[in-house]
Formats: structure tokens, sequence, C-alpha cells
């Protein structure tokens, strides 16, 4: 290999690492510019709905101290027993998931928490619905 057919390689190669680089570089900071924008509707999201809570203070602080006794009075099977306390019976299902697994007083706690999420299954929680038994 003469001479200049070196120099012609090694800026050939050099073209090649500077239009990688570029490449890369761009792919980069348009995945990061993605998750700023993602995280930022998040910020927002979770503003609106902080505002929402404090605007809208729970109504029903009597009627959950009325359940909580009415719960501690009675012989609570296991299967049925909330899984944050461990002491009163399932009563609210999570929305949008669903799940039964609290009483109303650890569902309220859980739902004014700063990033609510179902205890089961982890997915971020608008509210919850208290379920009756018949």
């Amino acid at each position: 290999m003469t001479k200049d057919e070196m120099v012609v390689d090694l800026a050939f190669r050099s073209k090649i690492l500077l239009l990688s680089g570029a490449v890369l570089g761009s792919l980069s900071v348009g995945i990061l510019g993605y998750a700023v924008v993602r995280n930022w509707n998040k910020l927002k999201e979770w503003r609106q709905r902080r505002r929402h809570q404090q605007s809208n203070p729970p109504a029903n602080d009597d009627n959950e101290f009325h359940i909580s006794e009415e719960d501690d009075t009675t012989d609570v099977p296991d299967g049925q027993l909330c899984v944050i306390c461990l002491t009163r019976r399932r009563r609210s299902a999570f929305v949008p998931c669903g799940h039964l697994v609290c009483c109303q007083s650890c569902a309220i706690s859980v739902e004014h928490a700063a990033t609510p999420k179902c205890p089961l299954c982890r997915q971020e929680i608008r509210s919850s619905v208290r379920i009756y038994d018949s």
C-alpha cells in the first residue's frame, strides 16, 4: 500500500466516523427530546391532578370512620384482609385496574400519595371506588 492510498483510506474512514457520529448524535438528541416531552406531560398531569385533589377535599371522612368501626368489630378471613394494614376488610377497588385489595382508609391514603399506584399491579391509579357487599 502506497502513501497516497493510505491517505485516501484514512480520509474515507474519518468521513465514515464523522457521519456515524452525526447520525448517532442526532438519534440521541431525538431520544432525549422525547423523554423530556414525555416527562413534562407527566409533570403537568400530576400538577393538574394535585390541584384537583386540593380543590376537592374528601367529603367522606365521617363515613370512613363508620366503616372502619364496622370492620374492626367483625372477624375477617385472611383472604379478605386489606393488603396494606392487614386489619380491615377489603372495600375499595382502584380505577382503572379494578383490583379490590384495600380498605377504604388505606385506599384514600394511596390516592393521596405523590404517585398513586395500585399495591398489587403497580399501575398508576386515578381514584378508588367503594365496593358494597350484599
